[in-house]
């Protein structure tokens, strides 16, 4: 797969990286959302060090993506249970209304 390089800003620091083509769109998204999460913790925490705030930036979103998960898992699970209830109503009507001639 072919790769081109681009340049995205965090924290004021130009990074060039290089990215599959056809997902330059999804990069810059993923780094405007960073940029965002970095600057909200250097001007709410009063962290200095740019590692600091990578770091604290990084369990804020990993803890953030946990969540989704966790939230995701449950609606699959419920509607699971739902599929698995309808199935056995669907079932039992078939049942009661016995074999068509």
């Amino acid at each position: 797969m072919s790769q081109r390089a681009m340049e995205i800003k965090l924290m004021d620091r130009n990074y060039k990286i290089n990215c599959p083509v056809g997902q330059e769109v999804a990069l810059q998204r993923a780094a405007d959302k960073l940029n965002h999460k970095l600057e909200q913790i250097r001007s709410n925490k009063r962290l200095t060090h740019a590692e600091q705030i990578a770091v604290m930036a990084a369990l804020n979103l990993v803890h953030e993506g946990a969540q989704v998960e966790q939230q995701l898992r449950k609606q699959v699970e419920d509607l699971e249970e739902k599929l698995k209830l309808l199935q056995e109503t669907l079932e039992q009507v078939m049942t009661e209304q016995g074999p068509k001639r």
